[in-house]
């Protein structure tokens, strides 16, 4: 069984000041000259860089991703039918309740009984639903013990439980340390490894635990770095039109969920929240390690972060996730304070349009297709036509989703394979 810590930054609140006249009075000589493009809906401010207001949303996309070629079948055989019909489906995946009681049951007793040598159980599924205990040595006698039933089984690992927890421990220890750039730690107590997400690059990394003193040539440590962080502007051109574009210096393991909203503006170069009449608050922005400035194909300025899937114009209705650390001390903050001031720094991360998270899902369109017996890419062009009447009437974009599809549309099948194309 893999447990996962899941470890994150909250962002620190910060002293809201003036801002300095220390930032360029005029705008690179490149953007002078006329080879930075102005962007749809941008303005020259004072300073000589782009400053964006309210902008129109984004619009759905009008070509479909692909079809998709399996279908959700656990989620379709739980979800439809009679009850009866569902929990037979839960009980094919996770074993009845007699079984799910006796699992618990056993695992209960290993724990107290075989300390030192019981390490884990899971669940596996192959080739019916079965439980596998797994120990240090001796398993299936072990196993024997307690219970004669085949739908449990014992596997030997040769792992040492205890040695294992202590270099868990001590991992775990370490990524709570101030600024630990160890995002996640996964457990996996059969194999005896430990799994670890850095949110910084494989040569910064070695450098600090050189520093710490730390042993990473562990065989049983299994790392996982991020790329290189890519370049901020998708055409360099476009670097002309900003003061800053501060990212995180560090890949995030997890984004927090909790839900923020608004517009992001840009001020003679500066990105800024806006407040609720549309102009530029208070409080800079910053973004992803991954985000890139670009151009949408109606020439508008977008963030584009594409590791995590999320496009966000500048000026548009947005939502992202958080809250996200702000660290003073790296050379993007410490960049975007000296090009736009001393306020209140918040770090938005990925920033998502409104209209494009309301985009219907590939399955769901699938769904639709079936259910009205039309091609794929016919059904994708009627439900955002739908999506898109409904908009012009007032509705939100996920209102506007919902009055046009749904996840089930009234196509019952729920087998495993998918039958020939919609509309065929």
């Amino acid at each position: 069984m893999r447990a996962i810590v899941i470890l994150s930054l909250l962002a620190g609140a910060c002293a809201t000041l003036p801002a300095p006249a220390d930032g360029p009075e005029t705008a690179p000589a490149a953007m002078r000259a006329g080879e930075a493009v102005m962007p749809t809906g941008a303005k020259r401010g004072p300073g000589g860089y782009a400053s964006i207001g309210p902008t129109p949303p984004s619009s759905l996309p009008q070509t479909p991703p692909p079809m998709p070629t399996e279908l959700d079948v656990l989620a379709r055989q739980t979800s439809m039918g009679t009850p009866a019909e569902q929990a037979a489906a839960w009980a094919r995946v996770n074993g009845d309740a007699a079984f799910q009681q006796e699992f618990e049951r056993l695992r209960d007793v290993l724990a107290r009984h075989e300390p030192g040598n019981f390490i884990t159980v899971r669940l596996v599924r192959d080739p019916g639903v079965m439980g596998e205990f797994v120990f240090a040595r001796d398993g299936a006698a072990t196993l024997a013990k307690y219970t004669a039933d085949p739908q449990f089984r014992a596997v030997t690992t040769g792992v040492d439980p205890v040695g294992f927890t202590q270099l868990e421990q001590l991992w775990l220890t370490r990524t709570r340390e101030d600024k630990a750039p160890i995002t996640i730690i996964g457990s996996n107590a059969a194999a005896g490894t430990i799994e670890l997400t850095v949110g910084i690059e494989e040569e910064e990394f070695r450098r600090l635990a050189r520093r710490k003193g730390w042993d990473i040539a562990d065989p049983r440590l299994e790392w996982v770095f991020p790329q290189p962080r890519p370049p901020g502007f998708a055409d360099p051109a476009l670097a002309a039109l900003v003061r800053a574009f501060p990212r995180e210096n560090a890949a995030a393991g997890i984004r927090l969920l909790a839900r923020g909203t608004g517009r992001v503006v840009l001020q003679d170069g500066c990105f800024r929240l806006a407040d609720t009449r549309g102009r530029p608050g208070p409080k800079l922005v910053m973004f992803a390690r991954g985000s890139q400035l670009a151009l949408d194909e109606d020439g508008y300025l977008v963030i584009r972060t594409p590791d995590e899937e999320r496009q966000y114009r500048v000026g548009e209705p947005g939502s992202w996730g958080g809250p996200n650390g702000v660290d003073e001390g790296s050379e993007d903050v410490r960049a975007l304070r000296r090009a736009c001031g001393r306020d209140e720094v918040v770090n938005i991360a990925a920033p998502e349009s409104e209209v494009l998270s309301a985009a219907p899902y590939p399955l769901w369109v699938l769904d639709y297709a079936y259910t009205k017996d039309i091609p794929y890419a016919a059904a994708w062009t009627r439900v955002i036509a739908c999506m898109n009447r409904q908009m012009a009437g007032g509705r939100q974009p996920l209102a506007a989703r919902d009055r046009c599809i749904k996840q089930y549309n009234g196509w019952e099948y729920r087998e495993a394979e998918l039958p020939p194309p919609p509309g065929s």
